[in-house]
């Protein structure tokens, strides 16, 4: 199987500056009010050390039910424009990383196109699966900007 097929591309576009969307995903109050996995699946935590090395973990739950948590680090940080990072399910002995970069661009003072792009994935389930919830995500991104 090509790695081509192990990988996805997903876009958006907003109705707001790059600099509004890239704060989104780098604020941990931010990431708390608009960062849902599924409907139900909410963020309860964020943190972030924002810079090259630095990692974020979000941990989210459905109600009373378990809390999962996604982790990484960044590998690259061009504030507005990009973000780069692994993506990990779980803690760190159960899970493999994946790559995920966000690349931002202006198209107009009030609406930027957000192109996300997901590598790395050992199955076309896992991408599969990763690509539904990304559209959900990115949807509810939308909801937060207004």
């Amino acid at each position: 199987m090509s790695q081509e097929a192990l990988s996805l591309t997903v876009t958006h576009t907003y109705r707001a500056s790059a600099e509004r969307v890239f704060r989104a995903w780098t604020d941990p109050e931010a990431l708390k009010t608009w960062f849902e996995v599924e409907a139900q699946i909410q963020a309860l935590h964020a943190e972030n050390d924002l810079r090259t090395g630095g990692d974020y973990q979000i941990k989210l739950q459905t109600g009373k039910g378990p809390v999962y948590q996604v982790s990484g680090l960044y590998h690259e940080i061009m504030e507005p424009a990009k973000l780069a990072f692994t993506w990990r399910w779980g803690d760190e002995t159960d899970a493999e990383d994946t790559y995920v970069a966000v690349t931002l661009r202006q198209l107009s003072p009030n609406q930027t196109e957000l192109t996300l792009f997901h590598d790395e994935f050992l199955t076309t389930a896992d991408r599969d699966r990763h690509e539904q919830i990304w559209h959900g995500v990115l949807a509810r991104l939308g909801v937060y900007l207004g």
